[in-house]
């Protein structure tokens, strides 16, 4: 048994009612357990102390000072967590060797496959085209044709949820043609570099897209160390790339990609550091344009969300309550976006600490350095309200044309 015991850092625990009793549901975004773990809310307590600093004996005092003297045993509390460690939930041995396995396979798979079909959208080709179809015909008509789109701005929420703010943006693209896109997502895991890139070629219900590997190679060799992530494992099951290659299948047919996930902003912000300071950072931009020069007409994606607020997200408090901030935020940053200005983007996640969980500044920032000179229309602003667990999530699309 593990002598101070941890739950994983990125797993979620979301409280929710089943069948009238409070419940707590644990989603690992890697699957590892065969079958959902849901756990009686009253085990809160205990799991709040499975942080790596409580010994098991820490846990039980602390168990039984709660509960008014009642005896604890720390058979039953090895019990459980010997369930959690089943269920790979626990920071342990078996978990690190279960994601050691995960992390070869992946290094050995020749492409990246689409993992969310069948559970973010339709894994069948001619259902998918159909939705997107539908979801299309159910919008007013575009107002205007532009002549150039050098960028496209999406959602990286649900296909299903999103999908009118999806279509508002990638529909523009009908009918065009581009030499390659260059997709921005966002790692929602922790990586150990600003840009994790990935060479392997995207797997989509539409069939394969192609990854412009001159152009990942040229990123590895010219930029500078720290860079980039050492491996390309972030790609594995992150969704925010995922889904823009979807859309694109579908819209452009075709085009190769240049995969990239962007990492967090919070190590800057904690530093006191601009990113557009950072010689990694400007090293990256200047890469990425001397590159994408050489391959002719390229459009750039950005699949990024704004604000998360709620119980889910940690805030102590209903989504309600902190919402019209959030959203006046997210204002500011789409200004800010849109008139291709980076430091202002930065200035305001360092400003504010980034309290309304913004997941999307890097790409953001990125974006609005390439796209800097470039005129940003907004398409669409919406707000995915989670009743069950008091907790809103905003998103938006736009594009950038001359």
């Amino acid at each position: 048994m593990i002598e101070k015991p941890a739950l994983r850092t990125d797993i979620q625990m979301v409280m929710t009612l089943v069948e009238g009793r409070r419940m707590i549901v644990f989603q690992d975004p890697h699957d590892l357990c065969a079958r959902r773990i849901a756990i009686d809310a009253g085990a809160l307590p205990l799991l709040q102390m499975l942080d790596g600093r409580h010994e098991i004996r820490d846990i039980q005092r602390e168990l039984m000072n709660r509960s008014g003297g009642r005896l604890v045993t720390l058979s039953d509390i090895e019990a459980f967590l010997g369930s959690l460690d089943q269920a790979f939930l626990l920071n342990s041995e078996s978990f690190r060797r279960e994601m050691n396995s995960l992390f070869t396979a992946f290094s050995l798979q020749e492409k990246r496959l689409c993992v969310h079909a069948g559970k973010s959208y339709d894994p069948d080709p001619e259902r998918l085209a159909r939705f997107i179809e539908e979801s299309e015909s159910e919008l007013p008509p575009p107002e205007f044709h532009l002549p150039e789109i050098h960028a496209v701005v999406a959602p990286h929420l649900d296909i299903r949820v999103a999908r009118h703010t999806y279509v508002k943006a990638y529909r523009h693209l009908k009918g065009r043609q581009y030499d390659l896109a260059v997709i921005l997502g966002i790692n929602h895991a922790l990586q150990d570099g600003l840009f994790c890139v990935c060479p392997k070629n995207y797997m989509t219900p539409f069939g394969e897209i192609k990854t412009d590997r001159g152009f990942v190679e040229a990123l590895g060799k010219r930029v500078r160390p720290g860079t980039l992530t050492t491996h390309d494992f972030g790609h594995k099951i992150e969704h925010s790339v995922e889904f823009q290659t979807v859309f694109l299948h579908h819209y452009l047919k075709g085009t190769p990609i240049v995969p990239i996930l962007c990492g967090g902003i919070h190590e800057f912000i904690a530093a006191r550091q601009n990113p557009l300071g950072d010689d990694r950072f400007l090293g990256f931009v200047e890469t990425i344009r001397e590159q994408a020069r050489m391959r002719g007409k390229v459009l750039f994606v950005a699949g990024v969300d704004f604000s998360h607020v709620g119980l889910k997200f940690g805030d102590g408090m209903p989504a309600e309550t902190i919402l019209a901030r959030a959203q006046a935020n997210d204002r500011l940053i789409l200004d800010f976006l849109l008139a291709g200005d980076g430091q202002a983007i930065y200035e305001n996640a360092a400003g504010t600490r980034d309290q309304y969980k913004v997941c999307g500044f890097p790409a953001l920032i990125l974006m609005a350095e390439l796209m800097a000179g470039k005129k940003g229309i907004l398409l669409d602003y919406e707000c995915y309200r989670e009743a069950a667990t008091s907790s809103a999530v905003t998103y938006a699309s736009a594009i950038f044309t001359d």
